[in-house]
């Protein structure tokens, strides 16, 4: 046998194991999340040492500030938390957060553990947040990218946390406004797929020398590509839950497709003009066959529909999951789409 059979074989049996692997794991998603958090907790259990250098990295941090927690801000000034989505090390904000910086906010983002189940990581929020009002900072809005936003709904809506007790107890700052970027509300197919997504985490913790060699676990054993999939236990006990009470919430999802809703509009606008009225269910066909495609594309990740909850306003801008939110290449001195919308939506009712 040639040596090209021979990896032709091999290359053959290990992707017939992973898809043996995704066929058993899809079949049982919540024992499979039960075995990776065993993994994990035996980890931090034998290196302690690891595992509590690994914590320094997480929690809240001021917007360009250093890694150490948080510090007292100057009173008075509007404060905006960020909170980045899964595998993302930070630079999703970096082009949002010093236009927030520009216009006066004080901004803070938080780093956790994204790869674990999200209701561990909304706890660490949770934690963080009760942290940020002993500093005085009593009223804040939330930014949020993709998973970011189901660990902030999960914050305000959870019984178990009950976040409402703690801002009329005083023990937590207010949450205003909620504004979710890219958020899989229903959940995303793609979650499956993380495997890039982590390896760019650690190559970027690499760069800022906050790499370790158990990073992939003590950052998670994967249980949050089970809470993002569609239908999940997660999401259906989150969205069964009415929206928070007395806040604020606004969502942005991005399209792929060469056209945009407007677009879409302002053509099928000048076409009805142009045509015979009876040719009005035609075009209405046409309308509803573009719009389908667009929402159905999304951002490339999230689908405009899984983004989509009742009665939360929407608005789609053209882009993928990371472009309408932050520049791809770093000295573009493009503005990303949604950072626009962002910041007018902070402004107003202010």
């Amino acid at each position: 046998m040639s040596m090209k059979m021979k990896w032709f074989l091999i290359g053959g049996c290990i992707l017939l194991l992973l898809g043996f692997y995704q066929v058993l794991t899809a079949l049982a998603p919540e024992q499979e999340k039960m075995f990776r958090s065993q993994v994990r907790d035996t980890v931090k259990e034998k290196f302690p040492e690891q595992a509590e250098n690994y914590s320094k990295t997480i929690g809240l941090f001021p917007f360009g500030g250093t890694q150490g927690g948080l510090r007292e801000e100057k009173q008075g000034q509007p404060a905006v938390v960020l909170v980045h989505g899964l595998d993302d090390p930070g630079i999703v904000w970096q082009n949002l957060a010093p236009a927030l910086l520009h216009e006066g906010y004080r901004v803070w983002h938080l780093e956790y553990p994204n790869d674990q189940p999200i209701v561990e990581s909304t706890m660490l929020f949770f934690e963080e947040l009760k942290k940020l009002r002993r500093l005085g900072v009593d009223h804040i809005a939330i930014v949020a990218h993709s998973m970011g936003g189901l660990v902030s709904r999960e914050l305000l809506t959870s019984s178990a946390i009950d976040y409402g007790h703690f801002v009329q107890q005083q023990l937590a700052p207010r949450v205003e406004k909620l504004i979710m970027v890219g958020t899989p509300n229903h959940g995303s197919q793609m979650a499956r797929f993380i495997l890039f997504t982590e390896v760019r985490d650690h190559l970027d913790r690499l760069l800022k020398g906050q790499a370790s060699g158990l990073g992939f676990v003590l950052d998670g054993a994967g249980e949050a590509k089970i809470d993002l999939l569609p239908g999940s236990l997660f999401l259906t006990r989150l969205n069964g839950r009415p929206h928070p009470a007395g806040v604020k919430m606004f969502i942005i999802a991005g399209i792929t497709a060469p056209w945009s809703e407007t677009q879409i509009n302002d053509w099928l606008n000048s076409l009805d003009e142009k045509v015979r009225r009876d040719s009005s269910q035609e075009i209405e066909k046409i309308s509803s066959a573009l719009k389908s495609m667009s929402d159905g594309l999304g951002d490339g990740l999230v689908t405009v529909e899984s983004a989509r909850l009742e009665n939360v306003p929407l608005s789609t801008v053209s882009g993928t999951h990371l472009s309408m939110i932050r520049n791809i290449a770093m000295d573009s001195d493009r503005v990303p789409p949604a950072v626009p919308i962002i910041v007018n939506q902070l402004k107003n009712e202010q």
